[in-house]
């Protein structure tokens, strides 16, 4: 049995930072874009996770999805953006994890947010579409 108002809960957080990560792009705020990217796939996987009664902790995002695979067969097939985005989680934040006098917001382009949006976009679909059968929309 889900708990579908909790994985709505989370999807709509998916959707409300994932339209903010498009602002951000719009904005030239690219690694501010591809952090909110990871946000809102850390969501949408925690989303599914947590309606299902299962472990959800953390922002290791290959680890969440392996555990989400169980659930929603169509995420196997999104392991390239489960990889991309689990580099978006420090690095676009901190200018320590980076080498030298790097700050992050310098070392993010539009591509790099493009793809880090653009693999959000298809964690969230393919896990809003996993849970469309079994929590019909209210």
């Amino acid at each position: 049995m889900l708990d579908c108002p909790e994985a709505r809960r989370w999807l709509r957080q998916a959707s409300y930072t994932l339209e903010s990560a498009r602002l951000d792009l719009e904005g030239g705020y690219y690694s501010w874009a591809c952090f909110k990217a990871h946000q809102a796939a850390e969501y949408a996987l925690k989303a599914l996770l947590r309606a299902s009664g299962l472990e959800s902790f953390g922002h290791d995002l290959l680890a969440l999805w392996k555990r989400a695979l169980a659930l929603c067969g169509g995420l196997e097939g999104l392991h390239g953006c489960v990889a991309l985005l689990n580099k978006m989680y420090i690095p676009p934040r901190y200018p320590d994890a980076w080498p030298g006098e790097a700050a992050p917001y310098e070392s993010y382009t539009e591509r790099d947010a493009l793809e880090s949006i653009e693999c959000a976009e298809a964690i969230l679909g393919e896990v809003e579409g996993c849970l469309r059968g079994a929590c019909p929309e209210e």
